[in-house]
């Protein structure tokens, strides 16, 4: 009798316990995390750079470090949730390699600063828990960045992005195997704004001795963005993890035609335009990332 009654209580304290773990697990509502982040950036307003002040190609060798922060929150008893993600950053005098030729060959190649980089993006959404390991996204994504360098008598500067619209995303996460995970996510969201192509510079052989050129034409953005990381709880609040992500944009101004005033500089740019038939740029940046979170 006695063997059964220890049987029966030890029964129900398992019982008790498994359930007190499961509500733990389900109270985990918020998660909060900070990345660190080594890229490598291939921005649109570089090549509108090198399309007009040329010739130049990209120094590999100069990365960019920032920061992004992740919130999340879950709603008690329910398959949704909330997302929001931020980042900026600013590299200081962005260089490329100039060239210098000698009957079309290259003889020299001299890095250059070519101005000051700016990047930023907010994101922020609903989630929803397809299944256990599965979570479906929908949001909006803001994004904003700028080239801008100048000299107050030789040149002035600025070309620029500014856009917003919908993403969508899948992502996925593992069980823990010894306290380690594994978690992916691909994004795909279209953009919807303006880009900015500002600049000035002297050129005495033009109509008014210098050029001036002043467009900002709508721009449509059709873009993806792939995450794959590996991380490691240290206990049931307290987890880091490293990975690799990607943001790749196609981006499609509607006239990138220019109206200096210099009837010269016009007709040679807006007919390189045409004859390449350039109706579409990219920006790339690929990132190893390192993140340290909670989650409670």
């Amino acid at each position: 009798m006695k063997k059964i009654i220890l049987l029966i209580l030890l029964i129900s304290s398992s019982s008790i316990l498994a359930q007190s773990q499961t509500e733990n697990i389900q109270k985990k509502l918020w998660y909060f995390s900070i990345n660190k982040a080594w890229s490598t950036v291939t921005p649109y307003e570089v090549e509108q750079y090198t399309d007009i002040f040329g010739p130049y190609k990209k120094d590999p060798k100069r990365n960019v470090n920032s920061f992004e922060i992740i919130v999340r929150k879950k709603f008690s008893d329910s398959k949704f949730g909330l997302y929001s993600e931020f980042y900026e950053f600013v590299k200081r005098d962005y260089s490329m390699n100039y060239l210098t030729f000698d009957k079309k060959v290259i003889i020299n190649e001299e890095p250059t600063p070519i101005g000051n980089y700016y990047r930023s993006q907010a994101k922020i959404g609903l989630t929803y828990s397809i299944l256990p390991q599965i979570n479906f996204l929908i949001g909006s994504r803001y994004y904003k960045s700028e080239l801008t360098d100048g000299n107050s008598t030789l040149y002035q500067i600025k070309f620029g992005q500014k856009y917003i619209g919908p993403e969508i995303a899948v992502e996925t996460k593992s069980d823990t195997f010894y306290n380690f995970y594994l978690e992916t996510r691909i994004s795909y969201f279209l953009l919807y704004g303006r880009s900015t192509h500002n600049y000035s510079f002297a050129d005495r052989y033009s109509d008014q001795g210098y050029i001036s050129v002043n467009i900002n034409p709508i721009t449509r953005v059709q873009g993806t963005e792939g995450l794959l990381k590996i991380g490691y709880y240290f206990n049931q609040n307290f987890f880091m993890s490293i990975g690799y992500k990607y943001t790749y944009q196609r981006i499609r101004p509607d006239d990138l035609r220019v109206y200096s005033g210099d009837s010269r500089f016009d007709f040679k740019q807006n007919t390189e335009y045409g004859l390449r038939n350039v109706n579409s740029y990219s920006d790339r940046i690929d990132s190893i990332i390192l993140e340290i979170g909670t989650e409670i």
